[in-house]
């Protein structure tokens, strides 16, 4: 498989995982947990604007968002990303993109450094909510990637 085509099958991932998220938290009262969740959304998002060299010199990555303002982030994001993977070869990926981190520093890295970045970071996140929600006394949602691939093969 060309690593394209993989990034494209782990962001399909990530849109199914990040929404089994935004459901598993609707109804709860776990604002900490909605809070990392809007973190990790308002990531995806940056870094997506990131690879068009947006300067997030002073960017806030912990804004306020509620449970709905998430589940619309992630409906949005999964439809930037899905866009701009299918305007991409292998090629494409190795685009070196100049952008300022929050802090303003300057960087560069490649489309397929950031977009792996992207997948790492909402994983990592991903699995703290996980943790919240296990010690809040509910059951978290399955989202390993092996759940995904099991349940949407054959669609």
């Amino acid at each position: 498989m060309q690593t394209i085509e993989h990034l494209r099958q782990l962001f399909a991932y990530n849109d199914w995982a990040n929404r089994r998220m935004v459901v598993a938290l609707k109804g709860v009262e776990l604002p900490r947990a909605v809070g990392i969740l809007a973190h990790l959304l308002v990531t995806e998002r940056e870094y997506y604007e990131r690879l068009y060299g947006k300067d997030s010199t002073g960017f806030d990555f912990w804004p306020p968002m509620s449970i709905e303002d998430c589940g619309q982030m992630a409906r949005e994001n999964a439809d930037l990303f899905d866009k701009l993977l299918r305007r991409f070869d292998d090629e494409g990926l190795d685009i070196t993109v100049r952008y300022r981190s929050s802090e303003g520093v300057p960087f560069e890295n490649t489309y397929r450094e950031l977009l792996t970045h992207v997948l790492l970071h909402s994983t990592t996140h991903r699995g703290n909510l996980m943790t919240i929600i296990r010690d809040a006394g509910h059951e978290p949602p399955r989202i390993d990637n092996i759940i995904y691939l099991r349940e949407t093969k054959y669609i």
